[in-house]
């Protein structure tokens, strides 16, 4: 459970890493089953791997999409109490777990990935975009599975813009970004995990080094959020990821008896965890106000909205 030092870090910078959330058994089968499913992007078998350009400029394998179609770990994982409640903690209201992903560095020629804000921040939807920050938290959560360090590509994120909305990234060039807008390097290692607001401006370089970098990512939000910020955006991936509701309540289930299945705790066993209307709930503390992004924006000063708006400090 999250202390209220990491859930106030969380809320003024945007990103919060916990070590080791992850370990023993459920690691070890984790990581077995990311290498089957990296096998098969680098072979290009099966479906729904993507490819980038590469250090060379060649399509380099860098991701795989609907990974809890892949193996009971990658749904029993998802819903591991600890994380549940770490999430919960920063949300401050009942969520569930909407998309998931893998993505991969591969070593010697790993593709970077250019400085952005994930949607819908980093592509406004012209008229119908929203482009302020959403009143409740509205964050990705990154497992790792080895280490992620400068030397192989970590992500780089600018903490503290992320209750600013959109913010135009293209009046700096990569490197102004890396150094000298308060960037830093998020180093990790295997276990552990990463919570990045999607509004935080973030970007990583290359992998020259022999050592690969995987994530396996997971977006859990409260349905009041896909409801305002992606069910009308009319994007295709969103069109086939549903809300809350029968169908997601249904994957949820095949999440829990997975883990069940497993003979892992599920989150029955927590008094700090419910699961009803809406999705998981915490119902501990230390906790957040329920949307508390908007309160914390309504202290930002106009000057300061402005400053933090042009990456300034």
């Amino acid at each position: 459970m999250l202390s209220q030092e990491q859930i106030d870090f969380f809320h003024q910078n945007g990103f919060l890493i916990m070590r080791q959330m992850f370990q023993g058994e459920e690691l070890r089968l984790l990581k077995q089953a990311v290498d089957e499913v990296q096998a098969q992007g680098v072979a290009k078998e099966g479906a729904d791997h993507l490819y980038a350009p590469g250090p060379q400029g060649d399509p380099v394998y860098w991701r795989s999409e609907r990974i809890w179609s892949r193996g009971d770990i990658f749904r029993a994982v998802t819903v591991q109490p600890d994380l549940l409640e770490a999430i919960g903690q920063c949300v401050g209201q009942a969520f569930f777990p909407w998309n998931d992903s893998l993505v991969v560095k591969i070593a010697n020629s790993g593709a970077e990935v250019t400085w952005h804000q994930d949607p819908p921040y980093g592509t406004p939807w012209g008229d119908s975009s929203r482009t302020e920050t959403y009143a409740v938290p509205n964050f990705t959560t990154d497992i790792y599975l080895d280490h992620s360090g400068t030397d192989n590509g970590c992500v780089w994120a600018i903490p503290g813009h992320h209750l600013v909305g959109h913010i135009d990234l293209s009046h700096k060039t990569a490197e102004e970004l890396f150094t000298e807008c308060g960037a830093q390097p998020v180093e990790m290692e295997a276990g552990d995990v990463l919570f990045h607001a999607l509004s935080t401006p973030h970007g990583s370089r290359a992998n020259f080094s022999a050592t690969q970098r995987r994530i396996f990512y997971i977006h859990y939000l409260a349905h009041e959020v896909f409801a305002d910020g992606y069910e009308p955006r009319g994007e295709e991936w969103t069109k086939k990821k549903p809300g809350w509701g029968e169908v997601r309540e249904g994957v949820i289930q095949g999440m829990l008896e997975a883990r069940r299945n497993f003979g892992w705790e599920g989150y029955e066993e927590r008094d700090t965890l419910a699961y009803g209307e809406g999705g998981f709930l915490f119902q501990g503390r230390p906790t957040s106000p329920p949307r508390y992004w908007e309160s914390l924006r309504e202290q930002i000063s106009s000057e300061r909205y402005e400053k933090l708006r042009a990456l300034k400090a």
